[in-house]
């Protein structure tokens, strides 16, 4: 990078500290006058994107105004990375990188990163996609590391952890800190963020929590556990009194279609302060795999509208329906497009759901 460019970095992380200090008390405009800044020092097709936002936050449109709202009630901290790692990191200055990269090296650099460290899990949840890797197999730590930084190197800030159960791994915390410029969001089951847990991840600040629930507590508890719906709960109210940004991931199935399309269900998510929902659909993958959990076609179209209401109604920052909403990123995201998934034996799959793999990050090369 040269002199310049790395002012223009540096001017980049300086305006988005700016902005999250400001925009967890004040007006859309913060929010709107970064994206604006960020715009016009990035390149396509990121520059559309964050011109599209700008306008957004000039009409105050509601999912703007969602993300105001769930800055007021973030840690300072969680607010700062959401704007510098995210927005500036991977949004900004780290689509200049991967558009580089491609050139070089003429191979397609995909937007995130997907890594299952573990496999291991304190669940036994019905229809487990990873169910059947074995719980016995994990990533090092410098395994993890060396992924993440090679992925930086070529221009990724934002990353996904999965697993397995990615905190009965040890060494979570430990990458967050690490790399502390780069932005995760890890798709949990909530049951052992403790009190202690969050405060940290509140300290951290580069990390936002997908916690799966299955509907209210009957659905919940059926597929993960007794006393697994109260254990979410619990998780959520940490996080929130300690400033973490958090949401919800929850599994489309045959049985809990009906509870999926009630207004009650998605205003219990609110009322936990939920501040955006996953929507996948279960996939007769994994551990005793059955064609009897999958939603019937009539149920996926309903289910269409239904998340359609709640994507557009603004009262949560977002809300991602896979595979319903595919049209929204022109397709599948899969196999390097714009991602891929790094599982816990160290094989690179097209995704979680594909469970395909040749390549070995252990062999070569993340590139």
């Amino acid at each position: 990078m040269g002199i310049v460019e790395s002012m223009k970095a540096s001017m980049l992380r300086q305006a988005g500290k700016y902005v999250g200090s400001l925009v967890r008390n004040s007006s859309t405009e913060n929010i709107g006058r970064l994206f604006g800044t960020v715009a016009a020092l990035t390149k396509e097709p990121t520059k559309s994107g964050l011109k599209k936002l700008t306008q957004m936050a000039k009409e105050e449109h509601p999912m703007i105004v969602s993300w105001q709202n769930v800055f007021k009630r973030s840690s300072p901290k969680a607010v700062e990375k959401a704007m510098t790692n995210l927005v500036v990191n991977e949004f900004a200055l780290g689509e200049k990188i991967r558009q580089e990269k491609m050139l070089e090296h003429e191979v397609v650099i995909p937007k995130l990163v997907v890594i299952s460290p573990t496999y291991a899990c304190n669940l036994n949840c019905v229809g487990c996609y990873a169910g059947l890797y074995g719980r016995k197999y994990q990533l090092s730590k410098e395994e993890v590391s060396s992924i993440i930084r090679q992925a930086n190197e070529l221009g990724i800030y934002f990353f996904i952890i999965t697993g397995g159960e990615p905190f009965v791994w040890p060494h979570l915390l430990e990458i967050f800190e690490e790399f502390n410029d780069s932005y995760f969001q890890v798709y949990t089951n909530g049951t052992l963020i403790t009190k202690e847990v969050a405060k940290k991840l509140a300290e951290l600040g580069n990390a936002t929590f997908a916690v799966s629930v299955e509907g209210f507590e009957g659905e919940t508890d059926w597929r993960r556990g007794r006393g697994v719906f109260n254990k979410i709960k619990q998780a959520w109210e940490n996080l929130r009194e300690a400033g973490v940004i958090y949401g919800t991931s929850v599994t489309a199935t045959r049985l809990n279609h009906e509870v999926m399309m009630k207004d009650e269900f998605w205003q219990f998510l609110k009322d936990e302060g939920v501040s955006y929902a996953w929507v996948f659909q279960f996939m007769p993958v994994g551990m005793n795999p059955s064609m009897d959990l999958v939603p019937t076609p009539e149920q996926r179209y309903e289910r269409f509208f239904k998340t359609e209401q709640e994507r557009l109604g603004g009262d949560f920052a977002f809300v991602a329906d896979f595979w319903n909403h595919g049209f929204l990123t022109n397709g599948c995201l899969a196999a390097g497009a714009k991602y891929l998934h790094v599982n816990a034996k160290g094989y690179v799959e097209p995704c979680v759901f594909q469970q395909f793999a040749v390549d070995s990050i252990r062999e070569k090369s993340l590139l």
